[in-house]
């Protein structure tokens, strides 16, 4: 399996082409993709199991974070992001008029949530796979950002995000398991969204700050990279800037 052959980075895809939408409005360019965002969700949502859960093509490097988190299907991770896709990707068709692909994606995103609260929902914890073998940011971020988790649950999750990113790198038994500084996008994301600024700032002090009074002059791949071909120097660490300015606006009144 090629390292790069990722299905769930098609997820991110469906988020950068809203995204793009949303600040450039060129919708000429959207629709021109309209087919492959088509294709793409009927091929992420046709790999499921007997139960309905999504697990991640054969074929395919099977990939949720470089973090000690479970590694086995279906994960709740996996299936959270394709929730997000699905619901960004109907917000997208909703603003072009593309009624039944909207209607289409926020049915088969309801579908996804009621399995996947059922199955990894369990004892106020989002288990990342259905043994129970660990639980993650990741996965609590994730049910946070798409609605699946369930109301008055919201501010205990964040409390346990936000204390997991302040706390050591290493993963102690029983511990909520720490995300990569890529994934802490996801926090991000989050806390922004949950108007948590002052945890977000703590976190990127605490966590981005190592590499600035290190003398770093560049984000890292993971909190450690001592393994095969680990990056120093590692664009997807460095979405910080992108939250504190998104959460400067917020409190400037110009979001």
């Amino acid at each position: 399996v090629h390292a790069y052959a990722i299905p769930r980075y098609n997820c991110m895809w469906v988020e950068l082409l809203a995204f793009y939408h949303q600040v450039s409005g060129d919708t000429e360019l959207v629709m021109a993709l309209w087919p492959a965002l088509e294709g793409l969700l009927i091929a992420l949502l046709a790999s499921h199991n007997n139960e309905g859960l999504l697990v991640s093509p054969a074929g395919y490097r099977f990939y949720i974070d470089w973090s000690a988190t479970s590694q086995a299907q279906p994960h709740a991770v996996y299936n959270l992001h394709v929730i997000l896709a699905l619901q960004e990707a109907a917000t997208l068709a909703t603003k072009l008029g593309q009624v039944a692909d909207a209607a289409a994606w926020t049915a088969a995103a309801q579908r996804l949530q009621d399995r996947v609260r059922a199955l990894f929902w369990r004892e106020g914890i989002w288990w990342d796979d259905p043994a129970g073998s660990t639980f993650s940011q990741l996965a609590a971020a994730l049910a946070l950002l798409t609605g699946t988790a369930l109301p008055g649950s919201e501010a205990a999750l964040l409390d346990a995000i936000e204390a997991r990113s302040l706390a050591a790198d290493h993963d102690e038994t029983g511990q909520m398991v720490l995300a990569s500084p890529f994934m802490h996008h996801y926090l991000l994301t989050a806390l922004r969204h949950f108007d948590r600024y002052e945890a977000l700032v703590a976190i990127v002090k605490h966590r981005w700050g190592r590499w600035v009074r290190e003398g770093y002059p560049t984000t890292w791949e993971n909190w450690s990279v001592d393994f095969p071909d680990g990056s120093q120097c590692h664009a997807y660490s460095a979405h910080p800037l992108y939250h504190l300015y998104k959460m400067q606006q917020a409190q400037e009144g110009e979001a």
